[in-house]
């Protein structure tokens, strides 16, 4: 029973922030039923909801880290535990002062998962990279498929009820140049970055609830 709770509580939250407001709630709700075959139309519709200071290129990696995950192959353990110490140390201290999140991607593939947790000990270091190395995979890349997809997604973004991401123009012949030279992954705009200060890992889903998920549980229950 608390592994089923812990499944729904990762497929039906918007993590982050909470649920939107007024009408439009009713149909993100409706997306989260079995066999709704707009789910993609409602997740980015809520992605724009909790994110709307996002560019096109931040829409764009929200999709591209679901289908490819963390977009390379790791295998050095000690190299990824100082990456984040790293990361840790160099962030400004005002990056900390917001609630720690975990955030779903598009298909719930891929989970975001902030590095605050492991900054206040609520997640091991070894563990976090442990996670880290279990959701590597080689990813095939096929330009021509991802672009197809990406196309689909971007007519989803033209419903009247979600936000437009900012800069669409501009970061939309960005990335069709990007995907034509063979360049499929991008960074987070500059404005994501500097409004929402997030620093975060990609972990597959499974080994999040299996291995993370718990985890955070346990430290929400203990306060």
């Amino acid at each position: 029973m608390v592994r089923k709770w812990l499944f729904l509580l990762v497929l039906l939250v918007p993590f982050g922030s909470a649920l939107a407001q007024g009408s439009w709630q009713d149909k993100l709700e409706a997306c989260y039923r079995p066999n709704y075959f707009e789910w993609d139309e409602c997740r980015l519709c809520q992605y724009m909801l909790d994110y709307p200071q996002s560019q096109l290129r931040d829409v764009y990696k929200y999709c591209f880290q679901d289908c490819f995950g963390l977009e390379h192959l790791m295998s050095d353990s000690a190299a990824a535990a100082r990456y984040i110490e790293a990361e840790i140390r160099s962030a400004d201290s005002t990056d900390w002062q917001r609630p720690l999140f975990y955030y779903p991607l598009l298909r719930n593939n891929y989970v975001r998962v902030d590095i605050g947790y492991v900054r206040q000990g609520i997640i091991p270091l070894a563990t976090m990279v442990s996670a880290m190395l279990q959701s590597s995979q080689p990813v095939d890349y096929d330009a021509e498929q991802w672009h197809s997809r990406w196309q689909q997604l971007l007519a989803l973004l033209g419903n009247p009820h979600c936000a437009k991401p900012l800069n669409y123009d501009e970061d939309y012949q960005l990335i069709e140049q990007a995907i034509k030279s063979g360049h499929y992954a991008q960074h987070h705009s500059r404005l994501f970055n500097e409004t929402y200060r997030q620093h975060y890992r990609i972990v597959r889903r499974d080994v999040f609830e299996q291995m993370l998920l718990p985890l955070i549980v346990a430290s929400e229950t203990e306060k």
